[in-house]
């Protein structure tokens, strides 16, 4: 046991025995504890002291009393997000990511439902799918690459079920966010720090490299965050946190870029091997942040737990290549597919075939007429799946393309990535037959990850 754990264990003795008044006693109690699980994690994780960046907007903070506020181990945990939540990079994803840590050491009360190569649209369109009727306390959300396809409606359905409950934005910032304005690319435009070390023959641990980080001081001091390519997505987050009063934690970035505080300094500690997803001191500095909002602001005893006024009809293999609904069906032209390289799986259309069975069946076991989503894998910048033409019977000979291109290219960054198109409407109690053909060839197979069956909303955006 470390010296400064001995003095909050100390401190505690006084404290139990003192003349103060039980509040205050749990007051100085509760602010030690948190100071000692701070300490705990900086010594496990090896986490240099960097300024914390919380930032709280919509209404003012409701602090609940101790007495009225629920114990550590009855507080549930849920996470939304990319990959970066998933735990990519990590060895052990049950107790190092930040939701895991959140939880700890309950490790069962942190759920993560971080999805690997998709945005916030699945979640958004699918939370009663994934949750049920599951009742969570502190909600994590991460999708900044992706945060204009949906996360506004992910906050709200989650603010709707759960008025009481703290939700979290989170950002983490990576490196291809990061440009020179006096060195340029191929195309003319200031490169991005991946760009650079691709350029300069580094690999991708190249954050955590000395040889690159001496390199960098020989370039023109000119390298910022490229604010005004990312200034919708800053400017939509506060918009969401807002909305739904959420928080924003954010992993800290500077204009400086070298020496202790510096962006190169935050970026070796702070992210992985891979140079992209957060490490294990990454996922520490989050959630030392979220505990702390926890511990100052408290979850009530008994929050309130509106019912879900849209049910949702979801399905989603990637990670685990399992689907056994009896409302979905496939043609021989479609395999279930391990994806090469990957513990990711797909739905693979592996045949042309021009007899018919290149189709999907579903059924509707809702009383409304739905809205139908198909998820599919993309690739940036090289494209390597087909364009595919979808249509059915009551299309109407309308064909739907499912563009094999994101919508976010990730600042030239190599990408595989989840898009979500929409394939018509599902009618009540009914089955829809739903075709799909490659139009020409391709390097990969067109490959389906997820199904969306969705309650009607009506918009001007189609």
């Amino acid at each position: 046991m470390h010296t400064f754990q001995y003095i909050i264990l100390a401190l505690f003795v006084c404290i139990l025995y003192s003349d103060i008044s039980i509040r205050e006693k749990e007051r100085i109690i509760e602010s030690s504890s948190s100071a000692l699980r701070r300490g705990n994690l900086a010594q496990e994780y090896n986490i240099t002291l960097i300024k914390e960046l919380r930032l709280p907007f919509g209404k003012n903070e409701k602090m609940i009393p101790h007495r009225q506020r629920k114990g550590l181990k009855d507080i549930k945990y849920v996470a939304f997000g990319s990959s970066h939540t998933w735990g990519a990079a990590l060895e052990n994803r049950d107790e190092e990511t930040y939701i895991k840590q959140l939880a700890r050491p309950f490790f069962e009360n942190g759920v993560n439902n971080g999805i690997r190569s998709a945005g916030p649209s699945y979640p958004a369109n699918c939370l009663y799918s994934m949750i049920g009727e599951e009742h969570f306390d502190v909600i994590v959300l991460e999708e900044y690459m992706h945060i204009q396809d949906g996360m506004m409606q992910l906050g709200s359905r989650i603010r709707e079920r759960f008025p009481d409950a703290i939700i979290v934005i989170v950002h983490h910032w990576m490196p291809f966010q990061i440009v020179n304005d006096a060195v340029f690319d191929d195309r003319g435009r200031p490169i991005n720090l991946d760009q650079y070390r691709e350029k300069m023959g580094f690999d991708r641990d190249y954050m955590h490299n000395p040889e690159f980080h001496e390199l960098l001081k020989t370039t023109p001091d000119q390298w910022h965050f490229w604010f005004d390519r990312y200034r919708e997505k800053e400017e939509l987050t506060a918009e969401i946190a807002t909305a739904v009063n959420a928080y924003v934690v954010k992993t800290p970035i500077n204009t400086k870029r070298d020496g202790l505080g510096g962006w190169v300094h935050f970026g070796d500690q702070l992210l992985s091997t891979d140079s992209f997803h957060p490490s294990v001191q990454g996922h520490a500095f989050i959630a030392n942040q979220i505990r702390d909002i926890i511990h100052r602001v408290g979850i009530p005893k008994n929050p309130r737990v509106n019912p879900f006024t849209q049910k949702d009809q979801c399905y989603n293999w990637l990670m685990d290549g399992i689907l056994d609904s009896p409302n979905v069906s496939f043609g021989d032209s479609f395999k279930m597919v391990n994806m090469p390289n990957t513990q990711k799986y797909a739905l693979e259309l592996q045949t042309n075939d021009e007899n018919g069975n290149n189709w999907i069946n579903l059924f509707n076991e809702g009383d409304d007429f739905m809205d139908v989503y198909i998820g599919h894998m993309t690739t940036s910048p090289e494209q390597k799946y087909p364009m595919v033409e979808a249509f059915h019977e009551h299309s109407n000979d309308e064909k739907y393309e499912l563009n094999p291109t994101p919508t976010d290219l990730f600042g030239g960054r190599e990408i595989h990535v989840e898009r979500m198109t929409h394939v018509g409407v599902i009618e009540p109690n009914s089955p829809l037959k739903i075709y799909f053909k490659p139009m020409g060839e391709s390097e990969w197979p067109f490959r389906i990850m997820s199904i969306m069956i969705n309650p009607r909303f009506e918009t001007e955006n189609k």
